[in-house]
């Protein structure tokens, strides 16, 4: 059956909208509010579930098309910005997350590597950096970033978080999965995953959770 041109633009025109809508939802979130999220593929060791999102984020206008003028008027402005200023910061950021969170990573990549480029000790934005690693497959690059995050300050919760799931699920080195997530718990004992934790915590070190390919997580069988 044929498709009218107009209704074919009138699709493709509502996914455009939708997903502009989504992006605006999160594009001034601060960075560090952002979570991993788990690549499209089933774990061996499903992690904890994800934290949930914090009640003071920046709320979407009422109304796709609304929000979608909107975001185009602030992404044009940001852009006009950047030209002006290539070192602005505010417009590197909303760029940078807007591009996380419409899923261009590799775009977001290089917006948080010229924010981290004026601003190395940004500790937000190198977590976030991490997060852009993982999901583009880059396990090695994500825990080094973190890593980073953790040598400047140890108790960062999300870094802590964050490299956990990596440890585990990724790298298998589940020991030193364990050992983050303990010290994040005695950092934060009450924050609302801090039982889920435990309970993994307590599942690796007793073996009930073992990784499958011993020589990679450095562990004896």
């Amino acid at each position: 059956m044929k498709v009218d041109r107009s209704v074919r633009f009138l699709i493709f025109s509502s996914f455009f909208l939708l997903s502009v809508f989504l992006a605006m939802a999160h594009a001034e979130e601060t960075p560090e509010r952002k979570m991993l999220q788990a690549p499209p593929r089933t774990f061996t060791h499903p992690p904890p579930p994800p934290r949930a999102p914090h009640a003071n984020r920046p709320r979407a206008p009422h109304g796709p098309s609304g929000a979608a003028e909107s975001f185009m008027q602030k992404l044009q402005g940001y852009k006009d910005q950047l030209q002006k200023n290539p070192e602005d910061m505010e417009a590197l950021v909303f760029l940078a997350n807007a591009n996380f969170d419409i899923q261009r990573y590799e775009n977001a990549e290089k917006l948080f590597l010229r924010i981290l480029k004026i601003n190395p000790n940004n500790l937000h934005v190198r977590t976030d950096l991490a997060s852009v690693y993982r999901n583009l497959g880059h396990s090695d690059k994500a825990v080094d970033a973190l890593n980073i995050v953790l040598s400047l300050n140890p108790n960062h919760e999300i870094a802590l978080y964050n490299i956990g799931i990596i440890l585990l699920n990724d790298k298998e080195d589940f020991v030193a999965a364990a050992d983050a997530w303990e010290r994040l718990v005695r950092i934060n004992p009450k924050d609302p995953l801090a039982e889920a934790l435990r309970e993994k915590v307590k599942e690796i070190r007793s073996g009930k959770l073992k990784p499958i390919n011993t020589k990679e997580s450095g562990q004896t069988p």
